[in-house]
């Protein structure tokens, strides 16, 4: 067991929340923050939630929070986690999404998803009954804007006839993009057959395993080759609760207040596996899951290594700051993550 997960990559998660202890400005600062620190000490990426109408999640434009985060750090992944495809214009979208990646000198990974959030789009006056094929022509033209350097497109609800997209990404060919996945076989499936990584959130370890197997067969089955495949599989990994400190018992007490301020927050969203939006807020069945990293580091260690032995994934979203938690213990955390957690699972650079 000493040496599994020896190629794994450590990523944060942002989807910063403003409780009443903070305002909007502060808790976006911290994040700017928390992400250079997260640069200077060795996280491979960081991703930014993409939400408006919510205070639980106040970054209404990723590509603005990832310019400026692009400025304040040198090596580390800047992700979208996820950009909502049926409330942008796909085209406007990669021209933004290519001008962060030459902002970053190719550091982009371009996160998807169909957004879930009715009063989101209600705000927006988009039909949310219209996301699922909003979201399949919009990812159709976003990959040809970040390949191409013209794109024409004729669909339900674009039509585009030889356009220029300007600028170009440095990236080859174009920014990775990421398919977010939760309980659903279908996304798999579709990410599968356009050759897309995936980020995963709110499933078992088992199920899990059971769409990775899917994925692979299904991509294979696609005419994808078996490098390919497998260098796709391996950037991609899995969204899990996770905060650090000097004992277990601590740890579970930092945390739990930012985690509960969120979940009655969000009672229209998902909760990840780990709690019934029909109950009350279990807090010690939430430290049970599976999809949960709260302890010491030693507990936090053993715990990532029964993900990996039990998933197969290379790479772990850790979602520290929960809630709008205070900035000096999510550093803390992310600081005791990278020094005593991080060398048990030396990570290799992943394009």
């Amino acid at each position: 067991m000493a040496e599994l997960g020896k190629d794994m990559t450590f990523g944060l998660f942002f989807l910063n929340s403003v409780p009443p202890t903070k305002t909007d400005a502060q808790e976006l600062r911290d994040g700017l923050e928390q992400i250079k620190l997260a640069d200077e000490i060795g996280y491979h990426s960081v991703w930014i939630a993409e939400h408006n109408a919510r205070a639980y999640g106040v970054v209404s434009n990723t590509s603005v929070y990832l310019a400026a985060a692009a400025a304040v750090t040198k090596n580390i992944k800047l992700a979208t986690g996820v950009t909502r495809l049926p409330l942008h214009h796909p085209l406007k979208l990669a021209e933004e999404m290519n001008l962060v990646d030459i902002i970053s000198d190719g550091r982009l990974y371009l996160g998807v998803g169909k957004g879930y959030d009715k009063l989101e789009f209600d705000a927006y006056n988009i039909d949310f009954d219209d996301r699922h094929d909003r979201y399949l022509e919009s990812l159709d033209i976003l990959k040809a804007a970040l390949q191409s350097p013209r794109v024409t497109y004729s669909g339900q609800f674009y039509n585009i006839e030889n356009v220029p997209v300007y600028p170009r990404p440095v990236q080859k060919d174009g920014p990775p993009i990421f398919v977010m996945v939760s309980g659903n076989d279908a996304s798999m499936i579709n990410a599968a057959k356009q050759g897309h990584s995936f980020m995963l959130g709110g499933i078992s370890n088992e199920d899990t395993k059971h769409k990775i197997k899917l994925y692979r067969e299904e991509a294979l089955t696609s005419g994808l080759t078996e490098d390919y495949v497998e260098s796709v599989i391996k950037r991609s990994g899995k969204l899990l609760f996770c905060y650090v400190a000097e004992t277990t018992e601590q740890a579970q007490e930092e945390y739990r207040e930012g985690l509960e301020w969120y979940m009655s927050e969000r009672d229209n969203r998902p909760t990840f596996g780990v709690i019934d939006r029909e109950r009350n807020i279990d807090y010690d069945r939430f430290l049970q899951s599976e999809n949960t990293l709260v302890g010491s580091p030693e507990k936090v260690i053993e715990d990532i290594k029964r993900y990996k032995e039990e998933t197969g994934l290379n790479n772990i979203l850790l979602w520290m700051n929960i809630g709008g938690q205070p900035q000096d213990k999510v550093q803390k955390s992310m600081s005791l993550f990278a020094e005593k957690v991080m060398p048990h699972f030396e990570s290799v650079k992943v394009k």
